[in-house]
């Protein structure tokens, strides 16, 4: 009998330990599920903390203060997990009887810890200058407009002429300038997104080359230097026996009409509006510095291209905006409280119909909020519903992004942990 005791006793401990294995194995299991959720988690925080930094500067820049950017240097941070697994048995004495119980109580425990850390780093400022301050190239702003993002929203915030027509202009003190020919400038944009949907014209990217300096014999050129300017679409060009020329390559868009498009009134009208040739069917779209006719017009002091009523041209040419004047025009759109309107804390702007974005502010802290800052004991923020201000928005988060970014060699100044 105390045997038979004894079997059952061993067996019921085997079923308790397996028992508190599977408890210890699901542990482990949920262990995974936590880094993983903790995993989105910081990639959210970091999302909302670069576009809250965003839309603070633009803040700063409706109150006509300096902005001012961080750049994250370092994200670290160091898991810990602990599993244990136990069982208490009570096992009868002798002296209990033979029918007395035989107790087993199974444990099971998990420990995680987390302890995430970023790093905040000051770009250099000069290199951090010059991405703010100079005009935007035209291949960032095409590669903008054949990602998705809207084609009229990205040439509307991006440029300020296509060949002769003008978009709007804004100034922190004289506020905002409508050209006469601005609506020219929207029917352009829209003939060629309409053009583009219905296959009577598309846009495809190339590549092109001018030249970037003297010729050279090919003795005096270093093989490294040669190497190391192809990142950087250096290339040569050798139309003589033991020389090279050295030329700069770029990659426009071009916008490219089809034999269809003929009979179609509105590539007849757009050809207008941006005086192209009608001889051609392909234009590249590029700044105008790397347009050779108005280069060479420039150095001869002649009438340029865009404003002789005689010449059809054979480019479309982008005049562009820096990234601070785009922050400082999206600026203006955002709603200032009327109270420090009337202390002369901020300028009244009236920019008339608003169809890009809107940032309105609140004493309290708003319910429903996509994105909001605290600024002067205000909230600065963008409804969750207003999806035309939230892709607006999106586009110029990426345009910050792919212009200035994150700048080499940058010092990190604070390490701060993450909760």
């Amino acid at each position: 009998m105390r045997q038979r005791r004894i079997s059952e006793a061993c067996y019921r401990c085997l079923r308790c330990i397996t028992s508190a294995l599977m408890l210890a194995a699901l542990a482990g299991c949920s262990h995974a599920k936590v880094i993983q959720s903790r995993h989105w988690d910081l990639n959210e925080t970091i999302r909302q903390t670069n576009d809250q930094q965003l839309l603070l500067n633009m803040v700063r820049m409706r109150y006509e203060e300096t902005p001012y950017f961080l750049q994250i240097s370092s994200i670290t941070t160091s898991f810990s997990s602990g599993v244990n697994a136990g069982l208490q048995a009570a096992l009868p004495s002798g002296g209990d009887g033979p029918d007395a119980p035989n107790i087993f109580t199974p444990s099971a425990g998990f420990s995680y810890s987390e302890s995430p850390t970023v790093t905040w780093a000051i770009p250099d400022s000069s290199e951090m200058m010059a991405r703010f301050y100079a005009p935007i190239g035209s291949n960032q702003l095409t590669v903008l407009a054949q990602s998705g993002f809207d084609l009229i929203d990205v040439f509307t915030i991006g440029t300020r002429k296509i060949n002769a027509l003008r978009n709007r202009e804004f100034s922190m003190k004289d506020g905002l300038l409508v050209p006469p020919d601005y609506d020219d400038f929207r029917e352009a944009l829209r003939l060629v997104k309409e053009l583009t949907r219905e296959g009577l014209a598309d846009t495809v990217y190339s590549l092109n080359a001018k030249y970037a300096g003297v010729t050279l014999p090919i003795s005096q050129m270093e093989p490294r230097g040669v190497a190391e300017g192809l990142a950087l679409g250096q290339l040569y060009l050798s139309r003589e026996p033991g020389k090279a020329t050295p030329l700069r390559a770029i990659k426009p868009l071009h916008l490219r009409f089809t034999k269809k498009s003929d009979g179609d009134p509105r590539a007849a009208r757009l050809r207008d509006l941006l005086k192209l040739r009608t001889d051609l069917y392909t234009f590249p779209i590029m700044d105008i510095t790397d347009v050779s006719p108005e280069g060479l017009r420039s150095l001869d002091g002649k009438l340029a291209q865009v404003f002789d009523p005689d010449e059809r041209l054979a480019h479309i040419m982008l005049t562009n905006r820096s990234v601070i004047e785009i922050l400082q025009f999206a600026a203006a759109y955002i709603t200032a409280p009327e109270t420090d309107i009337e202390k002369g804390l901020v300028r009244n702007r009236d920019l008339g119909a608003n169809d890009l974005l809107t940032v309105l502010s609140s004493p309290t802290e708003p319910d429903d909020a996509w994105l909001k800052i605290k600024y002067r004991d205000v909230w600065f923020y963008v409804p969750s519903t207003d999806l035309n201000s939230r892709s607006t928005f999106g586009l110029l988060s990426a345009l910050f992004s792919s212009v200035v970014g994150d700048v080499p060699g940058a010092k990190p100044i604070l390490t701060l942990p993450l909760n």
